[in-house]
């Protein structure tokens, strides 16, 4: 039987008092601790309405998009796993992909229930099945198909795409906000009316490139900065936002504050989450 299912990135959403804003990000790269997931879950639908099968390959996350693809590095045995995302989890702090039994199994997590890995995002492959559902809207979930184990041989230096990588965003950060592909707001948005909808809102930038959005993302750790994508003049553009905020004089101090940090284009805004 046919499943249907939906290819999803999502609206903001807030679990345990933790806010997780999913995104399409094809530079995703981390470092954390992935669980297993299984019985209780089996034979129920998966975040974009797929039927869970714990005996096949694949794998929740926060944030990415749903279907996409992912290499898993288990960083304590070297075993590395290509594995699909389906669902959402895990929302325990500190963990960073929940896997499914077989995918656990097949990275030797099972018993030990927990691990250390690296997580990166597949561009090419995560590309190619976003483009499918733009053809179609069945979609028959299966989610081993690509779940090959191979062997890794691990540097003992460290990894610069983990380590040199931050350094190397940190030198960028300060050409980010003058890059040619930085938009003003008012270039992209023509709102000619509130509803009452709408939420009270920080835009710090907006872009067409989300490799630069995130570089600001990384400025405004401590603002729990979110992106929110955009599809306008036939292009995608990726706002930085903050908030919602509950009282205007509330984001008027953000603001008083972003800008004695340097973000002077920071501006309020009403507009809805999605």
């Amino acid at each position: 039987m046919d499943i249907k299912s939906n290819y999803k990135v999502g609206k903001p959403y807030k679990i345990n008092g933790q806010w997780f804003y999913p995104e399409v990000n094809y530079s995703y790269d981390e470092i954390g601790i992935a669980s297993w997931y299984g019985p209780n879950f089996h034979g129920r639908k998966t975040a974009n309405g797929e039927i869970f099968d714990q005996e096949k390959v694949s794998a929740a996350h926060k944030t990415l998009p749903l279907p996409s693809f992912v290499r898993v590095t288990n960083l304590e045995n070297n075993l590395v796993l290509e594995i699909r995302i389906n669902d959402r989890g895990p929302f325990v702090r500190g963990r960073i992909i929940d896997l499914s039994k077989k995918a656990a199994e097949k990275l030797d997590i099972l018993n030990k229930g927990t691990a250390k890995v690296r997580v990166q995002i597949l561009e090419e492959k995560s590309r190619k099945v976003a483009m499918n559902y733009n053809n179609s809207h069945i979609f028959v979930s299966d989610a081993g198909f690509s779940d090959e184990v191979k062997k890794k041989n691990i540097s003992k230096t460290k990894d610069k795409s983990v380590d040199q990588k931050l350094d190397e965003k940190k030198k960028d950060q300060s050409k980010s906000s003058n890059d040619s592909n930085f938009i003003e707001t008012n270039e992209i948005e023509n709102r000619e009316e509130l509803t009452e909808n709408d939420s009270i809102l920080i835009q710090v930038g907006a872009f067409t490139d989300i490799r630069n959005a995130g570089l600001l993302i990384d400025k405004l750790s401590d603002f729990k900065a979110y992106i929110q994508r955009e599809f306008i003049r036939e292009k995608y553009f990726y706002r930085v936002r903050i908030g919602p905020f509950s009282e205007i004089s509330f984001a008027e101090k953000i603001i008083n504050k972003l800008n004695s940090l340097g973000f002077s284009k920071s501006k309020i805004i009403m507009d809805k989450i999605k």
